[in-house]
């Protein structure tokens, strides 16, 4: 899951690929209120992934964004 958000994080939101690591902070890599917002809308309409914008930012990094995008993953197909 960490590919496919790096991927997004890259192509559709523009953050620097360098700095897109699965421990880098979601503040390091550039995820702001608006990022959070529009990553909040990609996962849902790409990947049908529910993950409000603010428990994005609640989160420490990337890596901790992957783990939830795998967790709501798995209980949408486990529903």
């Amino acid at each position: 899951m960490y590919e496919v958000l790096k991927r997004i994080l890259v192509d559709d939101l523009y953050l620097r690929v360098e700095d897109v690591t699965p421990a880098a902070g979601c503040v390091e890599v550039g995820l702001d209120s608006l990022t959070a917002v529009e990553l909040s809308s990609v996962l849902s309409d790409r990947l049908g992934i529910e993950i409000h914008d603010y428990e994005l930012l609640e989160l420490a990094t990337v890596g901790d964004i992957a783990r939830l995008m795998e967790q709501r993953h798995l209980a949408d197909e486990a529903a």
